[in-house]
């Protein structure tokens, strides 16, 4: 604490101070000064009279506390403890980290061999049921999907867009692109040709999320502004299952079958992707319609010159021949077009196998089995302990620094002010 006398005194305020002493030691004053000097002495006249022995006993407490106060400290002293905090509390903060650190890379590291085993075990279950699921089953179940859960399950919601003549659904899709890891999108080139892309997802889900991940198929489709051209949901029981046949735009397929295959309540047994070049075929078709409206042009124009019935009958007929070719050939280049800007896509899901009980034997309560219940019991406990005493571990170290902390800076500050006396 640095001493009073190191700061600036206004001068009136010195002056002031100096008058108020005088006329306590009797001096006289300046006029100025002179309410000054009467409040001074009506507070004197006023000031109780300390007892001479209470005078005398705080004097000697005074002395007694001052005592033992050694002129000579060396001033190091007051800093010392200072960076003693300082690298306690590093100190502290390095090893809140290390338990972190240790901490989170075991669980990570546990999550990841649990995802991989799941993924292994979920390929080897689903593979043989997938296979049976295809376009025809979906076609010929559609009629039969009404929905057999319970009654507290949400309905089903298709989705809608311009194409089916009703407004586009708003709602956000249940699962992104972005939120899990996906196989990498396989997208065709296209420049200048004409290609004809389609999928098939073969997809497993736990039994009661069957729609769940119907639901969120039809989210995905709807803000791609797809069609559900074919679809049948089984839910309930044991198992289930679901299919779909959609068309989706080719534009935007890689994007969209990236968020088919990230859905978060299913996962991706196998994903087929497929695409087919038919500018030949498309050029072929184009050229064919071509001929045809010119040919009706041309014969148009021999019956805007015939003059006998013959020759007008004979055009006509041959007149009707060209139109009914420029529909054929029109509606191959449309179907041919249709293909090429959307793509048909196949997905299923099936439910994943349900794990027999493992049975432990037959019999009543035994001693060995009382042996390994009390063990799992133990077990547990001691992992919610070790829980409990990782997570209260850092807080109860940030407590004690800091409580540590304030104390060496309190310590600090009385040293001081000892030391400034």
């Amino acid at each position: 604490m640095p001493p009073l006398d190191q700061d600036p005194i206004d001068p009136e305020i010195a002056a002031t101070l100096d008058a108020i002493d005088a006329t306590l030691a009797g001096e006289p004053v300046d006029g100025r000064y002179a309410e000054v000097a009467e409040i001074a002495l009506l507070l004197a006249s006023d000031r109780p009279q300390v007892p001479p022995a209470f005078a005398q006993s705080m004097d000697q407490k005074v002395e007694r506390r001052f005592a033992a106060v050694a002129t000579d400290r060396p001033r190091r002293r007051r800093y010392a403890r200072f960076w003693e905090a300082a690298g306690a509390v590093a100190a502290g903060v390095a090893l809140i980290v290390a338990i972190v650190v240790v901490a989170g890379g075991g669980h990570g590291a546990s999550v990841g061999a649990s995802s991989s085993a799941s993924e292994g075990v979920t390929s080897a279950a689903a593979s043989s049921s997938a296979g049976s699921a295809g376009p025809g089953s979906a076609a010929s179940t559609a009629a039969r999907a009404p929905s057999r859960a319970s009654k507290a399950q949400p309905a089903l919601v298709p989705p809608t867009n311009s194409s089916t003549g009703s407004s586009a659904s708003g709602s956000p899709a249940f699962g992104s692109a972005s939120s899990s890891t996906s196989a990498p999108t396989i997208q065709p080139p296209t420049t200048g040709r004409k290609v004809v892309q389609g999928a098939q997802l073969n997809l497993t889900a736990s039994p009661n999320r069957i729609d769940d991940v119907a639901q969120e198929i039809y989210n995905v489709v709807g803000q791609a502004n797809g069609i559900v051209e074919n679809s049948s949901v089984t839910q309930g029981g044991p198992g289930g299952a679901a299919n779909f046949q959609l068309s989706l735009p080719s534009a935007g397929l890689g994007q969209t079958m990236s968020q088919l295959s990230s859905l978060n309540y299913a996962q991706v047994v196998s994903r087929t992707d497929s695409s087919q070049d038919i500018t030949d075929q498309y050029g072929a078709a184009t050229r064919a319609l071509g001929d045809a409206r010119a040919l009706r042009t041309s014969l148009l124009k021999q019956l805007a010159n015939a003059t006998t019935t013959e020759q007008v009958n004979s055009l006509n007929a041959q007149i009707h021949d060209a139109e009914a070719s420029i529909s054929s050939d029109q509606a191959t280049v449309n179907r041919l077009n249709h293909q090429v800007n959307y793509s048909e896509v196949y997905v299923t899901v099936q439910a994943k196998p349900v794990a027999a009980p493992v049975s432990h034997g037959g019999g009543g309560f035994t001693l060995g089995r009382a042996a390994h219940d009390a063990g799992r019991v133990l077990m547990v406990a001691a992992g919610v302990a070790l829980i409990a005493i990782a997570a209260l571990t850092p807080v109860a170290l940030v407590v004690a620094l800091g409580w540590w902390v304030a104390s060496a800076l309190k310590r600090r500050r009385r040293e001081q002010a000892l030391d400034s006396v």
